[in-house]
């Protein structure tokens, strides 16, 4: 790499700290932006996200979705024999999506001329230590990531005790399982391990599960989730555990009742890895659950250091953590600064059926203080959804009364996920409802139950109520 930005200036030195959705991305947007970009990594590149989270669970849940399907043959009338699994091969198949993603991560380093670290770095004045080796920057940007988090009380050692790392290295399906915490890491957990045939029992301390939808839609899933087996227990929490033992562990809620599984998954959230490697000495400020404190810019109290992705806390979303990561970059060598917009990011579940939101949700529109109109199309009345054997769910916009204008949206079902991001497009753009509705969509799609529910809003849709 050249000693200048192309005008005789030296290129600035960025070093990143941490190499997940955050950490890449920042290190090949300051490569891309001229800069000696250094991207320091303790374990792989790719982060929690690639390694431990969305890409190999998203692979592993592929198959129990196929599962599903294979099972209800006979409704798409094929004559398909008692179907079985092989679950080492599924983990063999996980293994091997990581490995290929991986690979191209590291690649993308290299065209992009990164110069890639392995270690464990520790910030040291204007450098990144690592193993006795300093790494000065001009610019650090800090992508630590987290961890997950364990139960005071419980014995995380215990092999009948397991994170979301643990339950990615498992050699054998469980025959039960208790899962402490029914946000979005347990539910997708739940989904996966249902049709393996593991008895699932979800521990939620919260009045409902995956608290950031609104109500009616958690409300829908757990009886899905429900309809497959899956034991729930709302409001309660995991009090002890009274027995560990080779083949299991038994657990005692608050209210008393004793519950036994083969294995117990801690799914309670996430910690920072921010604190202690330095950060402190030059000045940055770290909360007490760990978190980088930054501005709007992304830029910390020390103005050499910014932070980006799940470190400073918020939604803990791998495409914000990357979107973070390109502006603080942008904002550190680029020129004018921009503040960070998360007006629009839109959160996917990958349960089943999938979950995915986009700005308001009905419950939190209605809290702010908007009127709040809403314009509804469900799976069932969908052709193509029927067609896939999917009608489980609904498409809900959420409109301003006032304006027309669209302030979010909330689809349950098949594809959800790939649905949500033309309505982000229309919030971003200022739509209203009306608009959306009136953009033709090609039938048959499940994409099309957008523009019906934009249409059954302001009371157009042909077909709807």
């Amino acid at each position: 790499m050249s000693d200048d930005g192309g005008d005789g200036a030296a290129a600035p030195r960025v070093v990143v700290l941490g190499g997940g959705p955050a950490g890449d991305v920042a290190a090949l947007r300051a490569a891309q932006l001229g800069a000696h970009s250094t991207l320091i990594e303790r374990a792989e590149l790719g982060g929690t996200c690639m390694n431990w989270g969305c890409i190999p669970t998203k692979s592993l849940l592929a198959t129990a979705d196929l599962l599903r399907r294979v099972r209800r043959a006979d409704e798409y009338g094929l004559v398909v024999p008692e179907v079985s699994f092989d679950f080492p091969k599924m983990m063999e198949r996980k293994d091997e999506i990581v490995l290929r993603m991986r690979k191209g991560v590291e690649g993308a380093a290299k065209r992009k001329g990164v110069e890639v670290v392995r270690g464990q770095g520790r910030v040291e004045g204007d450098a990144v230590v690592v193993g006795g080796e300093s790494y000065p920057f001009d610019h650090l940007v800090v992508c630590v990531g987290t961890e997950p988090s364990g139960l005071p009380g419980f014995d995380m050692d215990h092999p009948a005790i397991l994170t979301s790392n643990d339950i990615l290295l498992l050699e054998e399906v469980p025959e039960s399982m208790i899962i402490v915490g029914g946000g979005v890491i347990g539910c997708e957990f739940a989904s996966l391990f249902a049709p393996l045939g593991t008895r699932i029992t979800v521990v939620e301390i919260l009045p409902r599960l995956l608290l950031g939808i609104d109500k009616r839609t958690a409300g829908q899933f757990q009886r899905l989730l429900e309809k497959e087996g899956v034991t729930v227990h709302l409001e309660r929490q995991v009090a002890e555990i009274i027995e560990y033992r080779d083949d299991g562990v038994t657990a005692r809620l608050d209210d008393g009742t004793e519950l036994s599984a083969e294995k117990l998954l801690v799914s309670v959230g996430r910690r920072s890895q921010a604190a202690g490697i330095g950060l402190e000495e030059q000045g940055v400020e770290i909360t007490e659950r760990g978190h980088v404190v930054v501005d709007e810019f992304l830029r910390t109290a020390n103005p050499r250091i910014w932070a980006a992705g799940d470190c400073i806390g918020g939604l803990q979303l791998a495409h914000l953590a990357s979107a973070e990561a390109a502006r603080a970059v942008e904002n550190a060598i680029g020129g004018e600064m921009v503040p960070m917009d998360r007006t629009v990011v839109p959160s996917c579940i990958y349960t089943h059926p999938e979950i995915a939101t986009v700005g308001l949700n009905a419950d939190d529109a209605k809290e702010q203080g908007y009127e709040v109109k809403l314009g509804q199309a469900r799976f069932g009345g969908s052709g193509k959804a029927l067609g896939e054997g999917e009608p489980d769910g609904y498409a809900q916009l959420v409109v301003d009364a006032e304006t027309g204008l669209l302030l979010g949206a909330t689809i349950m079902g098949v594809h959800a996920v790939e649905m949500i991001h033309e309505i982000g497009v229309a919030i971003a753009e200022g739509l209203t409802a009306e608009e959306l509705g009136e953009v033709i969509h090609a039938h048959p799609t499940v994409s099309e139950m957008v523009m019906d529910a934009a249409q059954q809003a302001v009371g157009v849709a042909p077909y709807l109520s």
